[in-house]
C-alpha cells in the first residue's frame, strides 16, 4: 500500500536526519579537539522494487557517516616543545603501554612528558627509532613495529664527555733565556664530566727550541688534590728563524691519564700544537719591550664536556628529537617516524582520536618525515580540528528542516489512515 510506503520512507528520513544531527553535534563538540577530523553524512536512496510506468514503490533514505581521516587541519603554534603536528600526509605511531606491541595511529600531537620521562598523549606512548652516537637509526628493519621503542627522555637526562683533544695557540717569548720556565693551566674533563687541571711547563732548552712537560691532574676546584697519574711527554718543539713552528716531537703528540680518583675511565688526550709554517698553534716572537716575558696564550680548546642535565628538547622537521643540556651539549637521541597508509579512511577510530589499522586501510609504512609521501614534523605546534563551525550550523538548519518535514509526513499518513478506517466503518 502506498500510504504504508510513504510512512516507511518518512521513518527512514527521521532516522537518517537523526544520524546527520548526531554527526553535526559531534563535530561541533570537537571543534577545538586537536587532530580531530570532521565527519560528514552521505545520504543514499533505498530501493525496494523496480519502478514501472504505472506504479511507484518508495524505499526511503539511508545515512552513512564518512570521516576524512587524512585531511589536513590548520597548524597552530604552541608553547610546548613536545607538542607536534604533521604538515602533510601520515600519522604518529603509538602504543597503549610501555611494552605494547600493537600500534595505534593519530594526528593529535598533544604529547607531554609523564613522571617516568616518556612522551605520552593520555595513555598512549609515542614511538620512535633510537639513534646511535652518530645520529643514525640504530635498527636494520625500520618498517616493523619491533624497530620502535617508546621515546623516553629520562634515559638521556644528563650528559658528559671525556676530553680527548686539546689544541693550544700561544706565543712563547723569544727573549726568554735558556733554562727559563713558564706554566700554563689546561682544563680537561674525565668520562664522568668532572673538571681537572693539567699544568703545562714550557722550558726553553736552546735557541729556537722548547720543551713542554705535563703534571699530574688536580681537581679544578681544589688544586691541592691530585686526581690521576699522567704519562706522555715531554714534547720537544722547534721554531724557524721567523718565529713560526717548524716541528714538534713526537708528532702526533698525546698524553695519557690513568687512575682517576673519581672512578672515571682512563683518558688519552691528543695534543695539537699547530701546523708547521703557520700561526694556528705555537709561535715564538719577542714581546714588546714594556711587556713581561711570559707565555701569551691566545686560545686553549678542548672537546670535553662537564656534567650537565637536560633542560629542553627540540624536534626537527625530519622528526629528530634533539636533547639540549645546560652544559651546551646537544644530542640527537630519537627519530619520530611517520606512518602512511594506502587508504586513511579505512582506519578504525578508537577513543581519544587514535586509529587502528584494518584490512580496508592497508598496511602501514614507516617513513622518515619529509620523505616520499610522508609529511614533515612541526615541533611546538598542534594541528587544529578540521571542523568548520559555520558550515556545521548551515547543515544543522537543513537537517532540522528535513526532520520536521519527515515528521509532518508521518502525521499526514496517520490522518490518511484515520480517513481510510472511517470509510471502512
Amino acid at each position: 500500500m502506498s500510504i504504508n510506503g510513504a510512512l516507511n520512507s518518512a521513518v527512514s528520513g527521521l532516522s537518517a536526519q537523526a544520524t546527520a544531527m548526531a554527526v553535526i553535534a559531534d563535530n561541533l563538540a570537537n571543534s577545538e579537539t586537536y587532530g580531530y577530523k570532521a565527519v560528514s553524512t552521505s545520504f543514499s536512496t533505498l530501493v525496494t522494487e523496480q519502478m514501472s510506468g504505472n506504479s511507484y514503490s518508495s524505499g526511503g533514505v539511508r545515512a552513512t557517516p564518512r570521516q576524512a581521516v587524512g585531511g589536513q587541519g590548520l597548524i597552530e603554534s604552541s608553547n610546548s616543545s613536545t607538542h607536534l603536528a604533521l604538515d602533510g600526509n601520515g600519522m604518529f605511531a603509538c602504543t597503549d603501554s610501555v611494552d605494547g606491541n600493537v600500534l595505534y595511529f593519530t594526528r593529535n600531537g598533544e604529547f607531554s612528558i609523564n613522571q617516568d620521562g616518556y612522551m605520552v598523549n593520555g595513555s598512549h606512548y609515542l614511538q620512535g627509532w633510537e639513534l646511535d652516537q652518530n645520529g643514525n637509526v640504530a635498527v636494520s628493519n625500520a618498517n616493523s613495529a619491533s624497530s620502535l621503542s617508546p621515546i623516553n627522555l629520562s634515559a638521556f637526562n644528563s650528559s658528559a664527555a671525556a676530553t680527548d683533544e686539546v689544541g693550544i695557540q700561544a706565543n712563547l717569548p723569544a727573549s726568554a733565556t735558556v733554562g727559563d720556565t713558564f706554566t700554563t693551566a689546561v682544563e680537561v674533563y674525565d668520562s664522568l664530566g668532572t673538571a681537572h687541571t693539567v699544568s703545562v711547563t714550557w722550558e726553553k732548552t736552546a735557541a729556537n727550541e722548547w720543551s713542554a712537560s705535563f703534571s699530574d691532574p688536580t681537581l679544578a676546584t681544589d688544586n691541592g688534590t691530585t686526581t690521576g697519574t699522567i704519562s706522555g711527554g715531554p714534547i720537544t718543539i722547534q721554531f724557524d728563524g721567523d718565529g713560526l713552528l717548524d716541528s714538534y716531537t713526537p708528532n702526533p703528540a698525546s698524553i695519557g691519564i690513568t687512575g682517576w680518583t673519581t672512578g672515571a675511565s682512563d683518558s688519552t688526550i691528543a695534543i695539537d700544537l699547530g701546523t708547521a709554517g703557520k700561526t694556528d698553534g705555537l709561535t715564538q716572537y719577542a714581546p714588546d719591550a714594556d711587556d713581561d716575558i711570559q707565555v701569551s696564550v691566545k686560545t686553549i680548546s678542548q672537546n670535553g664536556l662537564q656534567y650537565g642535565t637536560m633542560n629542553g628538547v627540540e624536534i626537527l622537521k625530519n622528526g629528530t628529537v634533539v636533547a639540549h643540556y645546560d652544559n651546551g651539549d646537544e644530542v640527537a637521541i630519537y627519530k619520530i617516524p611517520v606512518a602512511t597508509f594506502p587508504n586513511y579512511n579505512g582506519l578504525t577510530l578508537n577513543r581519544d582520536g587514535f586509529y587502528e589499522q584494518t584490512y580496508g586501510s592497508g598496511n602501514y609504512t614507516l617513513n622518515e618525515a619529509g620523505t616520499g609521501s610522508a609529511g614533515e614534523v612541526s615541533g611546538s605546534s598542534l594541528e587544529a580540528s578540521t571542523v568548520d563551525t559555520a558550515d556545521e550550523f548551515s547543515k544543522m538548519i537543513v537537517s532540522q528542516q528535513a526532520y520536521s518535514a519527515a515528521s509532518q509526513m508521518i502525521s499526514t499518513c496517520d490522518d490518511m489512515y484515520d480517513d481510510l478506517m472511517s470509510a471502512v466503518r
